[in-house]
């Protein structure tokens, strides 16, 4: 299929994805895998990302140059979460290996508040907005500087720093609202 893409592109698109596959494949390996955590998905990521690309090189093309690499990071992210949803749908054997306690030490009730703090704060993020959970992934997940991530986002590092802040209160907000609940429930 790539062979039929390269095929009908121009020879400066060609070579405007390969530079572009050059500059950027490793630092989207690095992205992906730091959220997705696994070799495979992340390849899986990374090429759907730059088929992607080449279907819409007319359209990537275009942008202006400090434009193109937030907009590719972008179909990554959207890329890789595609397969966190896919995920979800399967339950791997090795995470049964969870419900095998045979500790002497092991305490119930000590996990059962960690997995409900877990789960809650869980639930909050899950209430974000795609873009909002990128962003805490590369912040808590990749512990990625604001400098880092202004420049990936393409948007200043005190935007990215404001960005930091809305979006931590607002999980404030969603996990005391849960605990309210929880405790008129």
């Amino acid at each position: 299929m790539i062979i039929l893409l390269f095929g009908v592109m121009t020879d400066d698109e060609v070579d405007f994805i390969n530079k572009f596959f050059s500059k950027m494949n490793v630092k989207m390996y690095n992205i992906s895998f730091n959220i997705l955590k696994n070799k495979f998905d992340t390849e899986e990521a990374v090429s759907q990302t730059f088929l992607k690309i080449i279907e819409n090189i007319e359209k990537i093309s275009t942008l202006p140059c400090p434009q193109i690499e937030p907009y590719c990071v972008v179909i990554l992210k959207n890329e890789t979460m595609n397969i966190i949803r896919k995920r979800k749908k399967i339950i791997h054997v090795e995470d049964l290996d969870y419900f095998d306690h045979s500790e002497v030490d092991y305490n119930i009730e000590e996990e059962y508040v960690e997995t409900v703090n877990k789960e809650q704060l869980l639930s909050c993020i899950n209430k974000l907005s795609d873009d909002e959970k990128f962003f805490v992934h590369l912040r808590f997940v990749n512990e990625m500087r604001f400098k880092d991530i202004s420049e990936l986002l393409g948007i200043t590092e005190e935007a990215a720093k404001k960005r930091s802040q809305r979006i931590l209160k607002k999980l404030r907000s969603y996990y005391e609202e849960g605990d309210k609940s929880a405790q008129n429930g």
